[in-house]
């Protein structure tokens, strides 16, 4: 009779509101109802005191991949800067399967947000963050924020579509402005409607 190979895992448990790690351990623990699963030179570095809990935070961001997932990142890393892994700069239009779509509407001079179904089934149920944001910002100039939008997932998850009035005349120009996000979904489109 051949024996069975176990396979060891390894999990940083965190507090889902604020992705604030409470525990590392080498098996899923009851208490600790959030986990994200993490390779053994990641665990190794959190038990040995290389990396610090307090140092990190779990959290939406851009894989190996390209795609977004649940990841362990330095909270410096984390802040609002935008030329990292975990911001996206929302350029391209939206495809079949894009989970987030965002919408620049020049005639009602508003945006307007709109989750996919399959995004809504997939975090009704598992939200790590209960808001996101949004930052519109010069194109030439990153450094230059015009405003920052706001707002519940699950008013997003609850509704059709969560639409924002322009407050400056400059989001008036597509061509003058840009949008990013904080990661959070696994896609992101940009409709312009002219």
């Amino acid at each position: 009779m051949a024996l069975k190979k176990i396979v060891q895992k390894y999990y940083l448990h965190y507090d889902k509101k604020t992705g604030a790690i409470t525990s590392v351990s080498n098996e899923k623990n009851e208490k600790d109802k959030y986990s994200c699963e993490v390779p053994f030179s990641e665990y190794k570095l959190f038990v040995e005191g290389f990396k610090k809990t307090q140092d990190h935070i779990v959290t939406y961001a851009k894989g190996v991949s390209g795609k977004t997932e649940l990841s362990v990142v330095k909270i410096t890393d984390s802040l609002y800067e935008f030329k990292n892994k975990s911001f996206e700069w929302i350029n391209k239009p939206p495809k079949k399967n894009t989970e987030l779509t965002v919408e620049w509407d020049h005639k009602n001079k508003q945006w307007k947000f709109t989750l996919s179904t399959d995004a809504k089934e997939r975090l009704k149920d598992d939200l790590v963050n209960p808001h996101t944001i949004f930052f519109i910002m010069l194109k030439n100039d990153f450094d230059f924020l015009i405003r920052s939008i706001i707002f519940k997932v699950d008013d997003l998850i609850n509704k059709d579509t969560i639409t924002i009035p322009f407050t400056s005349d400059v989001e008036s120009y597509i061509d003058k402005i840009s949008i990013s996000t904080k990661l959070f979904f696994h896609s992101y489109g940009l409709k312009i409607n002219d």
